[in-house]
């Protein structure tokens, strides 16, 4: 497991955040005592190296939009029967959705912010919304369109909705401490390298530190 950590001038670290990538946009976040699950989606339950006690002991489950990539109605079922008692926070949209499948969940809870769906090739995308979890991590879900961030940023830079460029310049503008690029499933090993390389390249000179999580890989950062 990796360690990385926000360089201070004389003051210590505040927190320290675990973050494991479990593919594509789903993360486990443990962060001051609590763990949160986000975005349980279908390509991460799919997977033959999930396991679903990887996501044993869940606090709270937040599940930015509807699209099967960010929930999978088994995955939060089977977190749900792991989880310390947990919540699944959602929006009103998804709160209906998951009704229907016999999945209690709450529209409130976990701060939020605003980040709209991006249009998608079939046209406008479903209600969408961002959280910020812990004071520490921010997730837009499925949006370039937001304005503030946690000092962590998970940030979709490769989806059919947007682009590299884009993910790049939304970064610069909210300027996060660190980025864990997010939402890659549609890219291979080769792909994946080269893209981040790019965006490496185009957020160091605003000290932005892009660190890059492989799917089932752990990493603690320091804020």
């Amino acid at each position: 497991m990796d360690r990385i950590y926000a360089r201070t001038e004389g003051i210590g670290v505040c927190v320290e955040v675990t973050i494991t990538k479990l593919v594509h946009a789903c993360l486990l976040v443990d962060v001051g005592g609590m763990r949160f699950l986000i975005d349980p989606g279908g390509f991460t339950w799919d997977d033959e190296r999930f396991v679903p006690s990887m996501v044993e002991g869940v606090d709270r489950i937040l599940i930015t939009h509807e699209h099967a990539d960010h929930v999978s109605y088994d995955f939060v079922r089977a977190a749900l029967e792991r989880s310390n008692g947990a919540e699944v926070e959602t929006t009103d949209n998804l709160v209906g959705i998951l009704a229907e499948q016999g999945i209690e969940a709450v529209a409130s809870g976990t701060p939020r912010f605003v980040a709209p769906h991006e249009r998608i090739p079939f046209g406008p995308g479903p209600p969408n919304t961002g959280f910020h979890v812990a004071g520490a991590v921010s997730h837009p879900g499925d949006s370039h369109s937001f304005n503030q961030t946690m000092p962590i940023l998970a940030m979709p830079f490769v989806a059919p909705w947007g682009s590299l460029t884009q993910g790049v310049d939304r970064v610069r503008l909210v300027k996060p401490r660190f980025v864990i690029p997010v939402h890659d499933w549609f890219l291979s090993d080769p792909g994946r390298g080269f893209m981040y390389r790019l965006a490496h390249a185009a957020l160091a000179p605003d000290d932005i530190e892009l660190v890059v999580v492989d799917d089932f890989s752990t990493t603690t950062i320091g804020i």
